[in-house]
């Protein structure tokens, strides 16, 4: 079995853009991406410059060609507007000197710089592009001083686009694609040219269900860097449940063979060897042996919900823990967080009764209903076998400091339980929490270094690492509040467990605190509370 994918990303920029704070673990510069793909096994990429994103293409697209010179691994990549001003060339003039200079795509940013897709609007530029094959990557993402948002693509608009152009390339790419994914699926039978990047995808087993429904050909590998780390995206792709040959094709072939048309150099790369095993785990998705993996973020949420989820019951999620080695997973419902909580808290205690010693069961909790209902939950769940507590009051609309937090944590606190909270809101609130009631084991439902002054003065706090979605992220956290007190967490089945590891496996931390996370913090913390 091949395990050298040769990895070409997609999805690069570069620049110092508008919210950016330069440092070792902010990176941003054509050296510290090439020193982020050299870590994580990534030959080349394709790369945007800032400027054209959040400014315009006139700035940025000369400056991407003096970034990338020299660097034979970056392959530029250019912004494009409506035709009719003179801020880009006229389209056979921008197709000539994208040929000359070796430029690989086009990007178009339709709510960046506010234009539709229509036929009125882009085909002017788009007829020459198509005769030439140029790949069309289409981003409906906002940046610069706007949050990246989610599910942003008009389909409509782009079905119409690729209706109209069933030979032209075309490749969304976007923040991230969640719940309008069934729109995609219907899009992809709708398109037959139309592909995805797959940094905009982040799905448990997804990749499985594109390449097992659609084909490999319509998936090209891309990281969003340095938005997203290249650590999320690669173990994922290099991981994934499907043949050898569609990981080639995801990982670079697709991408290569797209942008032929302009001829572009492929150098012949050594690349290092990895850093430790660990690393070569999520380059190769080849699981060193003996390795055991505990899981502090897992949702029993079936097959379907506000997206379709593949292969979400129980017996799948045991198959995919097994592929992993994830002995044990603190599992908690996902469709009780949008609805009637005690409905999902008999689905979690469904997959408990099936695998007792796989899935440690947390009760659901809706901080509206008050007190004596909240204990009532508790009580009840308690008695059939739930070990812990969640909580998720930002999604469900209460206040993030209101006086119900204190029910859930008391409770806790008297049966020395695991309690975990999406977000427990200022440093302030979590110090006056952990301090109250120490003998309750606290988590962060995500990661952030806000708490580490609180974590220094309380032994029970602990930050969950899902997601890691910045480059040099673990390491900032372990620097932070260090590695015991770091919890690995996939957010399965929102997110792939390769997901949630391939951050830990590819940072630049000594490899026995990547064990601890992985592993060894929380198997320790089962033993010691929620026990029944």
């Amino acid at each position: 079995m091949s395990t050298d994918w040769k990895f070409f990303d997609a999805r690069c920029k570069v620049g110092l853009n508008v919210k950016q704070a330069p440092g070792p673990n902010s990176p941003y510069s054509v050296d510290e991406l090439l020193g982020d793909m050299d870590q994580c096994g990534v030959y080349e990429a394709m790369v945007l410059d800032c400027l054209s994103m959040e400014v315009s293409p006139k700035d940025g697209n000369p400056r991407v060609l003096e970034q990338v010179k020299g660097h034979p691994r970056l392959h530029p990549v250019w912004v494009a507007l409506p035709t009719g001003t003179d801020e880009t060339p006229e389209p056979a003039e921008m197709l000539r000197l994208m040929r000359q200079h070796r430029v690989a795509a086009l990007y178009l940013l339709p709510n960046q710089f506010r234009h539709t897709l229509d036929d009125w609007c882009m085909d002017e530029l788009l007829e020459p592009m198509n005769g030439a094959g140029v790949p069309i990557f289409i981003s409906y993402d906002e940046v610069g001083p706007l949050h990246f948002g989610t599910d942003q693509t008009d389909w409509r608009a782009v079905v119409r686009l690729c209706r109209r152009w069933p030979n032209l390339p075309v490749i969304i790419s976007e923040y991230r694609i969640r719940r309008t994914q069934r729109i995609l699926y219907k899009a992809f039978d709708a398109c037959p040219n139309l592909r995805l990047e797959v940094s905009a995808y982040w799905l448990h087993r997804g990749i499985e269900y594109i390449t097992q429904r659609w084909g490999s050909q319509r998936l090209i590998f891309g990281s969003n860097w340095p938005t997203h780390g290249i650590g999320l995206t690669l173990p994922t792709v290099a991981c994934a449940q499907i043949d050898d040959q569609d990981k080639c094709n995801i990982a670079g072939d697709n991408l290569r063979n797209l942008i032929r048309w302009c001829e572009p150099e492929h150098p012949k790369i050594e690349l290092k060897p990895p850093a430790d095993p660990l690393v070569q785990w999520g380059q190769t998705g080849i699981k060193p042996p003996g390795i055991k993996l505990y899981d502090n973020h897992g949702h029993a949420g079936g097959t379907s919900g506000h997206y379709h989820v593949p292969d979400g019951d129980a017996k799948s999620l045991i198959r995919e823990m097994d592929r992993f080695g994830v002995e044990q997973v603190c599992l908690f419902s996902l469709s009780g967080v949008f609805t009637d909580e005690t409905y999902g808290n008999d689905r979690t205690l469904e997959y408990i009764r099936q695998f007792p010693d796989r899935f440690v069961g947390f009760t659901l909790l809706n901080l509206h209903r008050g007190p004596d209902f909240m204990r009532k939950e508790l009580e009840r769940c308690a008695k059939l076998g739930m070990r812990g507590i969640k909580l998720i009051p930002s999604y469900q609309g209460y206040p993030e400091e209101g006086p119900n937090i204190d029910v859930a944590c008391q409770w806790a606190h008297d049966h020395q339980q695991l309690i975990l909270n999406h977000w427990w809101g200022g440093a302030q609130q979590v110090r006056r929490l952990v301090g109250a009631f120490p003998d309750a084991c606290f988590f962060t439902g995500h990661t952030t270094p806000l708490y580490a002054e609180v974590m220094k003065d309380h032994q029970n706090l602990f930050v969950c690492s899902c997601p890691v979605l910045e480059p040099r992220i673990v390491e900032t956290v372990v620097s932070t509040v260090g590695a015991d007190r770091f919890l690995f967490g996939s957010d399965l089945t929102d997110l792939p467990i390769s997901w949630g590891i391939g951050p830990i496996l590819m940072s630049r931390i000594p490899e026995p605190d990547k064990r601890k996370i992985l592993g060894d913090n929380l198997k320790g913390l089962l033993m010691r509370y929620s026990l029944r």
